[in-house]
């Protein structure tokens, strides 16, 4: 699927490819996007709802926050044919705007997780929101939980990460590639992580792997 990404942060404007919407949606998107203004010929411009922060103007659009994509009509399975607008008319439309901040009583609220990343040898804290998608953008992939603590805590992997290089270990087990610690409750609701960051700086050991599989 060809796609046309707007990108006001970098405030840069480019054709991607992509296997589907979904993968695509994983690259590009914390929250699930929606269609947010209809382009002739089918094309629509996706977009997550966003707060504040750096935006863009589509023409006579109102101001749209955050990335977008520029996609084709609706086809099977929810998916998305490729854009049929020219890239150029894109880049003649577009003007870059700032959305005003604002509060509202339903803001989804974060939840602390630790990143363990073998590659970088880190181990940090980070705030996210307690959402699939947001999970799977900060791994940069599909997910799954690949251990499950004693308590609520339990560790998230891409699921191919058993092709990545490097590794780390706490106790008798391994993990391959960056992975997520996030509590989950007895909902099966992710909430926030109750592990010690001191601990696992303490336990946790990286090497690099000795074999990566596909």
């Amino acid at each position: 699927m060809r796609a046309v990404l707007i990108d006001p942060t970098a405030k840069t404007i480019d054709v991607i490819e992509s296997q589907s919407v979904r993968e695509a949606t994983i690259r590009f998107f914390s929250e699930k996007p929606a269609t947010v203004l209809r382009l002739p010929r089918g094309d629509v411009v996706l977009a997550a709802k966003a707060a504040g922060g750096d935006g863009f103007i589509l023409g006579g659009s109102r101001p749209i926050g955050g990335p977008a994509l520029v996609v084709g009509c609706s086809v099977d399975s929810g998916e998305r044919a490729s854009a049929l607008v020219d890239p150029s008319h894109v880049i003649q439309m577009v003007r870059w705007a700032s959305i005003e901040e604002f509060k509202t009583a339903d803001k989804q609220a974060l939840v602390r997780a630790i990143e363990i990343d073998p590659e970088r040898q880190s181990i940090e804290p980070v705030s996210i929101a307690p959402k699939m998608l947001a999970l799977q953008h900060r791994l940069g992939g599909e997910i799954r939980v690949c251990y499950r603590a004693p308590g609520s805590d339990v560790v998230l992997c891409r699921v191919d990460a058993m092709t990545d290089r490097y590794e780390w270990q706490k106790d008798d087990a391994v993990f391959r590639g960056r992975c997520l610690v996030i509590g989950l409750d007895g909902r099966k609701r992710f909430s926030g992580a109750a592990v010690s960051l001191a601990e696992l700086r303490e336990d946790v050991s990286f090497r690099v792997a000795t074999m990566a599989r596909a």
